[in-house]
C-alpha cells in the first residue's frame, strides 16, 4: 500500500496555467469522492515561484490513507509565447511544417497507424486553406461587382479578401482553435529538430526536479504523468534524468510513468526523430521504472491500439513496455455525460485527466491518489475497479490485526 506519493504532471500543448489545473483538479476531486466512496481533501495552491507551485491531497478510504503532493511541471508560458507571436511568420512556418510531414512520409504513417489522428493532423491546415479560398472568392466578387476602375476594383478586392480572412481567423477560427492547432505542429517539429533552446532548458530543469524529488521527497512512489504531447516530454525528461543518474528507480522510491491521451508517435514516426525514439527505447529498457499507457478509441487526438515504442500496431502485452490498457470512456461516464461530450473531441481528449463517474479499469484520480501501487493498478485485470470495494476499502490491503481480549480482572 502506498502511504505517500509525489506526482509530477506534464501537460500537453496547453495554454492553461497551474492555477487553472488546480481548479480543474479540485472540481474533479468531488466526482472522485462520489464514485469511489472515498474522501479527498485538496489544499489551496501553494505557490513558491512564478513557475513553481503544487498542492497536496489527503485521500482516505475505509482502510487506507494516502498523502499526495501534486506538482505540475509547467511549460504553458512557452505555449502562450508561441501563440502570441505574429500571424504571418506562423503561416509561413505552418506551410514548412505541413510540407515536411507530408514529404517525409510521416502523414502517410499516421494513416497507417491511426487514420483519425491523420485527419487531426490535417484539420488546422485545411481550415486555413478553407478560409483563404472563401476570402479569395469574396475578393474576386467585390472586384468584379464594384463600379470603379480596374485599379480601384482590384485594390478593393484585395482589401476585402484580407479583411475576411482575418475575420474568419477570429471567428470561427478562435472557436476551432486554428492558431493553436498550427502552433501545436510547428513547435513540436522545431523541438524534434533540436531548434528550441527554451524547451531543452525546460526539460533539463524538469529532469533536475525529478532527481531532487527522488532524493528529498520521502515518498513511497513517484509517479510521472504525461498527457498528450506531455508524454513525449516526459520520456525526454526521464531519459535525461537516467543519463545523469543511471541508478534512478533502482534505489529509493519507486519511479513510475503514466502516459495518457499520448501522442508519442506524433514525432516518433518522423524519420528525423532519432533522438526521441532513443529516449523512448531508453525508458522502456529500464527495468526499475514501471510504465503504463491508457488508450481509447473515442479520443481521435491520440493514438489507439498502437505501440508507442515499437511504432506498430499493438500486440498482446508480452512484458514489453509500456503496458498498454485499452479503455472505453462509455465505461467511465454516465450515458448523459457521454452524449454531451461525444462530439467535442477536445473535451474527450481531456477526459483522461478527469475523474470517472463509474468504477472502471481507469480512473485518473484513483491511479494518482489511491492506495494501490502503480504497477499493481495497471496490471490488475479489472484495474481500479478490482482493487477498491463498494465501501471504499482497498481490497488488496492486509486485514487489520485481530484484537485479542485480555483479562483485566
Amino acid at each position: 500500500m502506498v502511504l505517500k506519493r509525489h506526482i509530477l504532471f506534464i501537460a500537453g500543448f496547453d495554454p492553461f496555467d497551474i492555477a487553472a489545473q488546480h481548479r480543474r483538479f479540485r472540481r474533479e476531486a468531488a466526482t472522485f469522492q462520489k464514485t469511489w466512496n472515498a474522501s479527498a481533501g485538496v489544499s489551496d495552491l501553494i505557490q513558491t515561484g512564478d513557475l513553481d507551485a503544487h498542492w497536496t491531497v489527503s485521500a482516505k478510504g475505509h482502510n487506507w490513507l494516502t498523502q499526495i503532493v501534486y506538482q505540475p511541471l509547467p511549460w504553458h508560458d512557452i505555449v502562450l509565447a508561441d501563440l502570441a507571436g505574429p500571424p504571418l511568420p506562423r503561416f509561413r512556418a505552418a506551410a514548412v511544417t505541413f510540407w515536411d510531414f507530408v514529404s517525409s512520409g510521416t502523414m502517410a504513417r499516421y494513416f497507417n497507424a491511426n487514420w483519425r489522428y491523420a485527419l487531426f493532423f490535417l484539420v488546422p491546415f485545411l481550415d486555413v486553406i478553407l478560409f483563404a479560398v472563401v476570402a479569395l472568392a469574396a475578393g474576386v466578387f467585390v472586384a468584379q461587382r464594384l463600379p470603379a476602375g480596374p485599379f480601384v476594383a482590384v485594390l478593393a478586392g484585395v482589401v476585402a479578401a484580407l479583411a475576411l480572412f482575418v475575420l474568419q481567423m477570429r471567428w470561427p477560427g478562435r472557436r476551432w482553435r486554428v492558431s493553436q492547432g498550427l502552433a501545436d505542429w510547428i513547435m513540436p517539429r522545431e523541438y524534434m529538430y533540436g531548434r528550441r533552446a527554451d524547451m531543452a532548458a525546460r526539460i533539463e530543469a524538469f529532469a533536475q526536479r525529478l532527481l531532487d524529488t527522488v532524493r528529498h521527497s520521502g515518498a513511497d512512489e513517484i509517479l510521472i504523468v504525461g498527457h498528450s504531447l506531455g508524454a513525449t516530454i516526459a520520456l525526454d525528461m526521464l531519459a535525461h534524468a537516467l543519463a545523469i543518474d543511471p541508478q534512478l528507480g533502482r534505489r529509493g522510491p519507486n519511479v513510475c510513468l503514466l502516459t495518457i491521451g499520448a501522442t508519442i508517435p506524433k514525432l516518433a514516426l518522423h524519420p528525423a526523430a532519432v533522438r526521441l525514439r532513443a529516449c523512448a527505447d531508453r525508458v522502456a529498457a529500464e527495468e526499475s521504472i514501471s510504465w503504463g499507457e491508457f488508450q481509447s478509441r473515442q479520443d481521435p487526438i491520440s493514438f489507439f491500439r498502437f505501440d508507442p515504442v515499437r511504432l506498430r500496431a499493438l500486440e498482446d502485452n508480452d512484458g514489453h513496455k509500456p503496458h498498454v490498457r485499452i479503455i472505453n470512456f462509455r465505461d467511465l461516464l454516465e450515458p448523459r455525460s457521454m452524449r454531451r461530450i461525444a462530439w467535442n473531441f477536445m473535451r474527450i481528449h481531456y477526459q483522461f485527466v478527469m475523474a470517472a463517474e463509474r468504477r472502471a479499469v481507469y480512473d485518473f484520480f484513483m491511479l494518482l491518489i489511491g492506495p494501490a501501487p502503480f504497477a499493481q493498478a495497471i496490471w490488475a485485470p479489472r484495474g481500479c475497479a478490482e482493487l477498491i470495494g463498494k465501501d471504499g476499502a482497498y481490497l488488496a490491503a492486509p486485514p487489520p490485526p485481530r484484537r485479542v481480549a485480555t483479562d483485566v480482572s
